[in-house]
Formats: structure tokens, C-alpha cells, sequence
């Protein structure tokens, strides 16, 4: 699993209308495994969008 903190931020974001699943995190893997989790109770899809941190 990838929980290394990274320069960058992660949103997994609906693309049938529901809009950002989860606020930004941290790490991509938790990312992906809430869009996953998203898709497979609605059956939508879903990107990942980043960005990198403000310092």
C-alpha cells in the first residue's frame, strides 16, 4: 500500500454526479480504495484527481 506522504493530494471525484466522494487526502491508495468503494455500492465511475500541496 502506498501511505507514503507525498508533495501531492488526492481527490477521488465522481463522474456521474455525486461529486467529490471524500475530501483531499493525503495518500493515493486511500484514494483509489474510496472511489473503488464508491463505484462498487453505485456503480458509477470515478477519477482521481491531484494536486500538488501549497507549502
Amino acid at each position: 500500500m502506498d501511505f507514503d506522504y507525498t508533495k501531492y493530494r488526492y481527490l477521488p471525484e465522481c463522474k456521474d454526479g455525486c461529486g467529490a466522494i471524500t475530501d483531499w487526502l493525503q495518500s493515493r491508495e486511500m484514494a483509489r480504495e474510496a472511489g473503488e468503494n464508491h463505484s462498487k455500492s453505485t456503480g458509477h465511475d470515478w477519477v482521481l484527481r491531484e494536486k500538488m500541496k501549497e507549502e
